[in-house]
C-alpha cells in the first residue's frame, strides 16, 4: 500500500495536536480514496509516544508496516479483526490480539482492554488510540450499537487521557448515521478528493470548520 505522509506542519497548522493529545477524540470522514486511513497513521504517531489500533479490515502485520513510515512499529499495539475472519490463526504476541471478526464487538471490546493492560504492563502510560475503520461494523451492527461501542471505548480511552481517533467512510454509511456517530468525539476531520488532489478541514463540536488544508 503506497501512502503520502503530510508534511507535519501543514497538519499542525489546521489541527490542534497539542490539545487533541490530552486525551480528546476526532472522527476522521470521507469518501474512499481521499486520505482517512494516511491521517489516522499520522495522528496517531503524532499524539503520543505509542499506538493502539483497533483494526477491522487490515492484517496486523500489515498494519505494523503502515504504521512505520508514522512512528515506532515496535510501540504499535493492535486489536486484529480481519485475520481469523480470512481463515488465518496466528498466535497472539505482546502487542497483537485477535478478534474473530468485526461482528463480534464484545470481543473486539474484551481484546482492547487487555491489550490496554499490556501496554500498561510495559510502563506506556500515554497511548493514542485508533479504530479503521468503523465503517466495517457498519455491516454487521445498526448505527445505534456501534455508537454504544464507540463511547464506552471513548470513554475508556478519556479516563486514561489517551487520546482517539477512528475512520468512518462516507460511501458506506448513510449521512444520518454518519452524524449520530460524530457525537462522542469531540472534533471532526472532514476529507476530500478532487481534480486538484486531497484536502482535508478540521473542525471541533459547536465551532465552525477550518478552511480546507491540501495534503
Amino acid at each position: 500500500m503506497s501512502m503520502e505522509e503530510p508534511e507535519a506542519d501543514v497538519l499542525d497548522s489546521a489541527i490542534p495536536v497539542d490539545e487533541l493529545a490530552t486525551g480528546r477524540s476526532v472522527l476522521i470522514r470521507g469518501p474512499a480514496m481521499s486520505g482517512k486511513y494516511d491521517l489516522l497513521l499520522r495522528l496517531l504517531g503524532s499524539l503520543a509516544d505509542a499506538a493502539l489500533l483497533v483494526s477491522t479490515s487490515r492484517q496486523a502485520t500489515g498494519a505494523r508496516a503502515d504504521f512505520a513510515a508514522y512512528g515506532d512499529p515496535d510501540r504499535f499495539g493492535i486489536v486484529d479483526c480481519a485475520s481469523r475472519a480470512q481463515g488465518r490463526d496466528d498466535d497472539e504476541d505482546g502487542l497483537v490480539r485477535y478478534a474473530s471478526s468485526p461482528k463480534n464487538l464484545t470481543e473486539v471490546g474484551v481484546k482492547f482492554t487487555d491489550l490496554v493492560d499490556a501496554v500498561g504492563d510495559r510502563g506506556i502510560d500515554h497511548v493514542a488510540v485508533g479504530v479503521h475503520s468503523v465503517s466495517e461494523l457498519l455491516m454487521y451492527w445498526d448505527t445505534e450499537r456501534v455508537y454504544q461501542f464507540l463511547r464506552v471505548l471513548l470513554a475508556e480511552a478519556r479516563g486514561l487521557d489517551w487520546p482517539a481517533v477512528a475512520v468512518v467512510d462516507d460511501d458506506a454509511a448513510s449521512e444520518q448515521a454518519v452524524t449520530t456517530l460524530t457525537q462522542p468525539f469531540d472534533a471532526v476531520i472532514t476529507t476530500r478528493r478532487d481534480d486538484e488532489g486531497r484536502a482535508f478541514r478540521y473542525q471541533e463540536s459547536g465551532r465552525q470548520p477550518t478552511d480546507w488544508v491540501a495534503f
